[in-house]
């Protein structure tokens, strides 16, 4: 059973207990007190599940905005933003926090993923804190096991601060277990938040262990990859120190030689959906099946609706389960591959389409294939489209001229080859998936580790750590001819190879922001940002919720700009 399958009890005691408006309920309206329960080594077990399981609420389930990764790849490079599913008749806000978030000119404090992203993130801080808080009166539970748990919250805590400060730049720095109403929130600079963070982890690793007997709970692994991490995006910040950049690289190369990790031996091995616990692995989302969870809506971000019986495609058919089109890969991204050599392009991206349901008045039988899309870096001319009409009559063929959005004047058809790599072909449900959410695994360690070699000057290493992850995504004989040279590697170059390794992954936004490449990149390649064209610095931050400045009793500043 996985890890967070056990935090129902818990999980309820503490919706009550920090749901209110100043982040708590001053009465507690269960029956449970957190002064009795959390003295039990089961209790105090249930509530660091608690910890884990708001990974979940926050980063990957249905439930307003959220679930919806806007803040993550909404106005990117390699995502356009696509058109919002109609919910019992209205959009659900999704379509104006989308574009708002995509083209930037009207985003505002009034955003409603923004302001569930911010809320989100501080009811997980203090389910943490509370963990930190009351660690010191568990009983009947060793005090190894103590430290390693309290070790675990510690490390979610700093993560959830690393999402925060580099969304909203200085944010309160809250560690205390909160027992009493508090009306007031000082920010606290973001470059204090990041000492913070990487004080947090540098405490918490030495009492983790290197593997897990439970599968999801924190590693040394995984704090060595955050902090790795944390120091490559310190590296650039005014604040920097000097040696960020060799230390995130001495702790990726770490990672990477524990003997702990490895890469799987194919691409596609990465997301087989029976080989959820592979040893690439280094930290995930966990999703189970079972009484009051539910479900990873990764799998349904990427794509576009397969519904239409009278087009063959029979509605909820598993086969299809329903997507949200709440974001189109770019153009841009498809045309990043080398389909000659690489064999990511397959392995994320489904081009083939068939028929669920018979059509008989359109000549369609179940199986037949409906809609294709050509490689966009091979050639596919008129005789090769009559080639493939003749052996496939009812397909229709979409080449990446049309691979755009259909709305706001765009000419797209709407369709477009679909993010598959977390297709779940064991689902139940054609509306939710419980395929696990990989936050951290190896191959992007390995590009961490590029990347601060390149920012330490050392062009060889960076180019021999991209290519241990090229060479693994090669086709049968083509290892060699996916090798980069020392001088092929820059920052362009590393964020092309991070789109290809890791397209639908939680990452895009703050792997721009990073770089210092946000503006140029969107501009660039984001269709609606491009012709909106508002993007510019003080979008570097994203608005303070006017609901957080409006419930402040003193003065809360909001980001310049907005």
């Amino acid at each position: 059973m996985k890890l967070l399958t056990k935090y129902s009890l818990i999980s309820l005691f503490l919706v009550l207990a920090f749901s209110c408006k100043d982040f708590l309920v001053e009465d507690n309206k269960s029956n449970i007190t957190a002064e009795n329960y959390f003295t039990s080594s089961s209790g105090y077990e249930a509530l660091v599940n608690a910890a884990y399981e708001t990974l979940r609420s926050d980063l990957g389930s249905a439930g307003g905005n959220r679930g919806y990764p806007f803040l993550f790849c909404s106005g990117v490079d390699i995502y356009n933003r696509g058109e919002s599913q109609l919910v019992g008749g209205t959009y659900e806000g999704r379509d104006i926090v989308s574009s708002e978030l995509n083209e930037y000119g009207s985003l505002d404090a009034q955003n409603g993923a923004v302001a569930d992203f911010y809320t989100d993130m501080y009811k997980a801080i203090q389910t943490c804190n509370t963990a930190v808080s009351r660690a010191g009166n568990v009983s009947e539970m060793s005090e190894s096991l103590k430290t390693q748990r309290l070790a675990e919250v510690r490390f979610l805590r700093a993560y959830y601060y690393y999402l925060l400060v580099e969304q909203f730049g200085d944010v309160p720095l809250v560690t205390d277990e909160i027992t009493g109403a508090v009306t007031h929130f000082d920010r606290t600079p973001e470059e204090d938040v990041y000492k913070f963070i990487i004080t947090e982890l540098e405490a918490s690793v030495g009492s983790l262990p290197a593997v897990s007997d439970e599968f999801g709970r924190v590693t040394k692994g995984a704090a060595n990859h955050l902090l790795a991490l944390v120091y490559l995006t310190r590296g650039y910040k005014s604040y920097a120190v000097s040696d960020d950049f060799s230390k995130a690289a001495s702790l990726a190369d770490g990672v990477i030689t524990s003997g702990n990790y490895s890469l799987q031996s194919t691409f596609s091995d990465v997301f087989a959906r029976d080989n959820e616990t592979n040893n690439e692995i280094i930290f995930s989302i966990q999703y189970d099946y079972g009484p009051g969870l539910d479900g990873s809506f990764q799998s349904r971000q990427f794509g576009w609706l397969l519904n239409d019986k009278e087009q063959g495609f029979a509605f909820g058919d598993l086969a299809y389960p329903l997507q949200y089109p709440q974001f189109t890969p770019s153009q841009f991204l498809y045309g990043l591959y080398n389909t000659n050599i690489d064999s990511r392009y397959d392995a994320t991206f489904n081009s083939e389409y068939y028929a669920t349901a018979d059509v008989p008045d359109l000549g369609i039988k179940k199986g037949d294939l409906r809609v294709y899309f050509p490689k966009p870096d091979q050639p596919f001319t008129a005789a090769d489209s009559l080639a493939f009409m003749a052996e496939h009559p009812v397909a229709d063929i979409y080449t990446l001229p049309r691979w755009k959005p259909d709305i706001e004047g765009l000419g797209g058809s709407g369709k477009f080859p679909m993010i598959w790599k977390f297709h779940d072909p064991k689902t139940t449900d054609p509306y939710i998936s419980t395929r696990d959410i990989v936050l951290f695994r190896l191959a992007e360690t390995y590009l961490i580790a590029a990347e601060a070699y390149y920012k330490s000057g050392d062009n060889q290493k960076a180019a021999d750590r991209i290519n241990a992850v090229r060479e693994r995504a090669a086709l049968p004989g083509k290892k060699a001819d996916m090798d980069i040279q020392a001088s092929d590697v820059n920052i362009d170059f590393i964020l092309d190879e991070r789109a290809r390794e890791l397209a639908g992954e939680y990452h895009r936004w703050y792997d721009l922001k990073r770089t210092e490449k946000l503006i140029e990149r969107t501009l660039k390649y984001n269709l609606l940002a491009k012709r909106a064209n508002k993007l510019d610095e003080h979008n570097l931050v994203r608005p303070i919720p006017q609901s957080v400045i409006d419930r402040d009793s003193g003065e809360f500043p909001q980001n310049t700009g907005y």
